[in-house]
């Protein structure tokens, strides 16, 4: 590594570690300050007056001094063959870039070059039934033949399936950890942990050997919708994580699908609720290339470019509002009936919306979430 290029990776795992900072803060920092490195050269009363940061988060940063496990981090990961990718780097990912909490720092394996402009996660329960593992490899197979990553979590199960049928046709899988990006969990997986670093890419947030802990899950599962077009989900019961990634889909304006399933098996009932609150049910890969493909041709709608306007600079109305507006289309007066307002009300905040960005009108009067 160039010691100007391991410097800049010093202070941005550094950066990163500061307690209270986050992914949100860590961006806003940069985007205020440029380099980690001069964050930290920044003094208190310079960094104090960011908006957000404040006192307790600017004496966080003055007194960091950790830097000897960040030292001994980056040692680690070299000793075992991690990569590291950070944010404001040009091979980040743009979908993942452009998310509202992207992560500052990933450790990868296998070759970002492999990855394709379009990519769609699949994700679902991890005790599927028949029916469950034949759509997955039903559709997942086609998307990889297509040209498009297939992305999930390597969990047991549905996520799996997923990889696996992408792996079968020769297309590109990428596996985004709850632990570190050398750790295989579950063991079971070890040979597919394998089959995926050689031919596509695994991810992680996490620090290198870090467990597999049960907070990690919901909060990888924003980076496997953050990577891709639209989410994919087969089986998947109440409260499944599979759903807390359809939520994040969601809310990153970002397509979710659901394949239908039996009426009989609680492990339909998440799909269920997401084609009731809008989700499109499908049953092949075509249906999902027809909605996602469209974004990547020549001339469409670059769904991933960074809005040009903070949340905290809008109107009440329209944080509000925008709480309300989904990936899916709803029409002004289903958000009307949502906020419980009057129909004049949305309207005034659906332009305001419109005009900085962040929504998209669409025919019959409906509109979508496009970014965060």
């Amino acid at each position: 590594m160039e010691p100007n290029r391991k410097e800049h990776v010093r202070a941005s795992l550094a950066l990163a570690r500061v307690p209270g900072i986050g992914s949100v803060y860590f961006q806003r920092l940069l985007e205020a300050f440029g380099g980690p490195a001069d964050v930290f050269a920044k003094n208190f009363d310079d960094l104090a007056a960011l908006e957000g940061i404040g006192g307790e988060r600017a004496r966080a940063i003055i007194s960091f001094d950790a830097w000897k496990h960040v030292d001994e981090e980056m040692a680690r990961a070299e000793e075992l063959g991690l990569n590291l990718l950070l944010w404001g780097d040009d091979d980040y990912p743009e979908p993942l870039a452009a998310i509202y909490d992207p992560p500052p720092v990933l450790y990868y394996k296998g070759a970002l070059d492999r990855l394709p402009a379009l990519a769609l996660a699949a994700v679902g329960t991890r005790r599927p039934s028949d029916y469950g593992e034949r759509a997955t490899a039903y559709i997942c197979e086609p998307l990889a033949e297509a040209g498009a990553a297939v992305v999930s979590g390597m969990a047991r199960g549905i996520d799996a399936c997923a990889h696996r049928a992408a792996l079968k046709v020769g297309g590109v899988t990428v596996a985004v950890l709850g632990c570190g990006a050398d750790v295989v969990y579950p063991p079971e997986n070890k040979s597919l942990y394998l089959d995926i670093c050689a031919s596509g890419v695994v991810f992680s947030e996490f620090s290198p050997s870090a467990r597999p802990e049960a907070q990690n899950f919901p909060r990888r599962n924003r980076i496997i919708s953050g990577l891709a077009a639209g989410v994919l989900v087969v089986e998947a019961g109440e409260g499944s994580g599979a759903l807390i990634t359809a939520t994040h889909a969601a809310d990153q304006g970002r397509e979710v699908f659901a394949v239908p399933g039996s009426i009989f098996s609680p492990s339909s009932d998440g799909c269920r609720r997401l084609i009731a609150g809008g989700a499109k049910p499908v049953g092949s890969a075509q249906e999902i290339l027809e909605e996602i493909a469209p974004q990547y041709e020549a001339g469409a709608r670059r769904p991933f470019a960074a809005p040009s306007v903070a949340l905290e600079s809008l109107g009440a109305d329209e944080q509000e509002l925008l709480k309300h507006v989904a990936g899916e289309p709803l029409t002004a007066d289903e958000l009307a009936a949502r906020a419980g307002w009057d129909p004049a009300r949305a309207a005034a905040a659906l332009l305001a919306l419109e005009i900085v960005g962040l929504v998209e009108k669409l025919p019959g009067n409906s509109y979508r979430r496009i970014y965060l």
